[in-house]
């Protein structure tokens, strides 16, 4: 058989499956990923994948699976006019919710102020993202702003009336390795003290202590409530020496400085708080 009959022998097959599978010969403006291919990014890790069948729409896909339109949209890098091509596949977030598609520029900071919910409930709701290093056309899930707990990104410069005097006790002694207000990441709301793993954390001022636990991003934490209406909290602990609902004096041993949550090195993270408002801790630990 000459080269000329093989040429023409294998193009022939080539247009036949094509026609088998008219799918396969384009993709459409969503960007679909063919079922047959191994889905292995970051973001595709996060979605199931729903194969498109005669007559779907979208609409109909994302009521089916509890979505938002607008996100499914979003996520498929799809518009009102893309046309759904039958065998294709689109890709339905596992997160029940608002999903956003990290874009160039995008930052945790950024979106939590877009989104208007803080950056700690941003990185509670996306544990399994670096903050520092955020990767183009992965998902993000935005929480709701019920998830924002206690730690809002609110902050303010003390009244008159809150400044009092310097009476609180230092956590610990050390070197301060990040002040408290804005940075590269955002706004920091509290102060970091470095020391070395172990060292002991002592309680500002009596209080009760009304959370002991582990937060994402903040690792093992205490927070106290204090008689005059401030909170004060104690992140990235080695361990803890307290228990939620007991009293404490000012100067008690709470915990011991670790490296637990997102951190670069061992500190505390110590930060003041009253009606759910950041201070600047400086204002208020006793030189």
């Amino acid at each position: 058989m000459n080269k000329s009959l093989i040429g023409s022998f294998a193009l022939c097959i080539f247009m036949l499956a094509l026609c088998a599978h008219p799918s396969a010969a384009r993709l459409s403006e969503g960007n679909f990923v063919p079922f047959s291919e191994v889905v292995s990014s970051t973001a595709d890790r996060q979605v199931k994948l729903h194969r498109v069948v005669k007559g779907d729409t979208l609409s109909q896909i994302a009521r089916r699976n509890n979505v938002q339109l607008k996100t499914l949209m979003q996520v498929n890098n799809m518009n009102e006019k893309t046309i759904l091509e039958i065998g294709a596949a689109v890709r339905i977030p596992a997160y029940q919710g608002t999903v956003h598609v990290i874009s160039p520029g995008d930052t945790i900071a950024n979106l939590a102020e877009r989104y208007q919910v803080s950056r700690v409930a941003m990185m509670e709701a996306n544990q399994d993202k670096n903050p520092n290093s955020l990767e183009i056309g992965d998902c993000l899930h935005i929480p709701a702003a019920d998830d924002n707990e206690w730690m809002e990104p609110s902050w303010s410069e003390p009244s008159r009336g809150n400044s009092l005097s310097k009476s609180m006790a230092w956590p610990i002694t050390g070197t301060i390795s990040s002040a408290f207000g804005w940075r590269k990441s955002g706004f920091h709301h509290g102060l970091d003290i470095a020391n070395d793993i172990g060292t002991p954390i002592h309680a500002a001022a009596a209080g009760t202590v009304s959370f002991v636990g582990c937060k994402s991003v903040y690792g093992r934490t205490v927070i106290i409530d204090h008689p005059d209406g401030k909170q004060t909290l104690y992140a990235h602990a080695k361990t803890i020496c307290v228990d939620k609902g007991e009293k404490v004096s000012r100067g008690q041993v709470i915990a011991s400085v670790g490296v637990s949550g997102v951190t670069t090195g061992p500190h505390v993270h110590f930060e003041v708080r009253i009606d759910n408002k950041a201070y600047n801790p400086l204002n208020f630990l006793r030189r």
